[in-house]
């Protein structure tokens, strides 16, 4: 009889894991809280609008590629991926927007007439971003760090100085050794907002976050990001998965050290041989696991650090916005306090540093005829909620500078659609540890194999997969959490299924 396998959470990790789990013969069912499946990469719809709710930007391309394969299926069949040129568009106080179009000579020569110089060193910083890029790919990225000679590869060795000195050396001082314009400067570190972490304190090994930007490209999935999360969820199912919405897991239940299954909030208990958790990895590990069984328990927790909260706001726009390219990024001056605020000091930033995602500029499915689709993004300080009242009040000052900074003065007044999911949303929706938005940090002690294991050290069928855990914060690594799970239950990595 195959072995039944519980996942928690049916977020873009958790289906992946029972999808492969399930090509290989695993009985696999999974409880999802909420009434879809995708976690923090779900889809919002309304009046005749759709939004990604979560995820937007299709990074990586060759892991999603991997991953398909692996299902026994390909990108081109599940997806129709548009690659977006420009690829994205950056906003200023009191400058000039400067567009990167994803083509590295044009934005080499974008570099070059700011800052004498400045193109050819992005030619460099690319270039060594993208050797870090393949360097993680075949030695970091799919590795549970299990074995102390996972790191003692000829290839790694042979850069081992390097690669210390980048660990050691946040990104905006690595940056600074390439450009001196803030404005350049800024688009090369904001890539670690992506990762939850501050340009300031995040280790510059992340520089290769640029090299996808500038050498692979931004990609779009026509329909949204979360075609992704629908291909999954049908695969999964087609390999046998049971996938159960609106159905919350109130523990896992244990005996000695094994796992045997879980309590649902409505007072089933389900069997199981083996239990992965894909829910946020601090709320299973001090919620659903008595305290003798939890191997991270709170005192763990009070050193780590989550990455960004966020204030998201989706807006339904009367009218066209050819100010706004597909990606938009609005970048304050006084760059180092911004950071501060979030990462430092705890305070909403004001003005603060915003992502805006305009997917009617590239699929006309996504909003009404004469309409344009918006989704805003505010990092905002872990930890800190505001009150309904504080939070309405950000909304409007974030709102008025997103008008000043993009130019489209009257944009409050044609929003036809609002709808806002803020910091206590994450914790409601989520469990999210402090509200985050993404995940733990990827500062260099929580990053690789320093960052929270994918296993209980406790139980012995308990397993963990998602952005909390190995390796990290993103679709594409909670893709390769999914393998590297899957390699911890069996023994071997996965293969493609013919």
């Amino acid at each position: 009889m195959s072995q039944k396998v519980i996942i928690i959470g049916a977020g873009i990790g958790g289906l992946a894991t029972a999808a492969l789990l399930a090509k290989d013969g695993y009985d696999v069912t999974v409880f999802e809280a909420g009434s879809q499946p995708g976690g923090r990469a779900g889809q919002l719809k309304k009046d005749g609008f759709s939004f990604d709710t979560g995820p937007s930007w299709y990074l990586m391309p060759r892991v999603f590629e991997r991953t398909f394969r692996l299902l026994g299926s390909n990108v081109d069949k599940e997806l129709e991926l548009i690659k977006l040129t420009p690829a994205y568009k950056v906003f200023y106080e009191r400058a000039e927007p400067i567009v990167i179009t994803g083509d590295e000579d044009r934005d080499s020569a974008t570099f070059e007439a700011i800052e004498p110089g400045a193109g050819e060193s992005l030619r460099r910083y690319v270039s060594e971003g993208n050797d870090i890029y393949e360097l993680s790919l075949k030695y970091f990225l799919y590795t549970n760090f299990t074995r102390p000679f996972d790191l003692l590869k000829p290839a790694i060795l042979k850069r081992g100085l390097r690669m210390l000195h980048l660990a050691l050396r946040p990104v905006n001082r690595h940056v600074a050794g390439y450009v001196s314009d803030q404005r350049l400067r800024q688009i090369l570190e904001y890539p670690m907002v992506f990762l939850g972490s501050s340009p300031f304190s995040a280790p510059a090994i992340y520089s290769l976050m640029s090299a996808l930007d500038f050498k692979e490209g931004v990609y779009y999935p026509k329909g949204g990001l979360y075609e992704i999360i629908r291909s999954l969820t049908r695969l999964a199912e087609e390999a046998g998965v049971k996938v159960v919405l609106d159905t919350p897991v109130e523990r896992v239940n244990v005996d000695g050290d094994h796992a045997i299954g879980v309590t649902l909030t409505d007072g089933r208990l389900v069997e199981a041989d083996i239990v992965i958790s894909n829910a946020d990895l601090h709320h299973t590990e001090t919620n659903l696991l008595p305290e003798p069984a939890r191997s991270y328990p709170q005192t763990y927790w009070n050193k780590r650090e989550p990455g960004i909260s966020a204030l998201l706001l989706y807006l339904g726009v009367r009218g066209a916005l050819p100010e706004l390219e597909h990606h938009n990024l609005l970048f304050v001056d006084d760059w180092k306090r911004n950071f501060d605020d979030i990462y430092v000091d705890g305070k909403f930033p004001d003005p603060a540093s915003i992502y805006v995602s305009r997917t009617s500029a590239t699929d006309d499915t996504v909003a009404p005829k004469g309409h344009e689709n918006l989704f805003v993004l505010v990092p905002l300080p872990a930890g800190i909620i505001p009150t309904k009242s504080e939070q309405a009040d950000l909304t409007e000052r974030y709102l008025t500078q997103l008008q000043a900074m993009t130019g489209v003065q009257d944009l409050k007044e044609r929003i036809v659609l609002q709808h806002t999911f803020g910091p206590d949303d994450f914790v409601t929706r989520f469990h999210a540890y402090k509200a985050s938005a993404l995940g733990m940090s990827h500062k260099l002690s929580q990053s690789a194999l320093f960052r929270t294991p994918n296993k209980s050290r406790k139980l012995r069928n308990l397993y963990y997969v998602g952005a909390s855990t190995l390796p990290g914060i993103g679709l594409p690594m909670c893709l390769i959490s999914a393998e590297l799970v899957y390699e911890r239950i069996t023994g071997k990595p996965p293969t493609e299924k013919r």
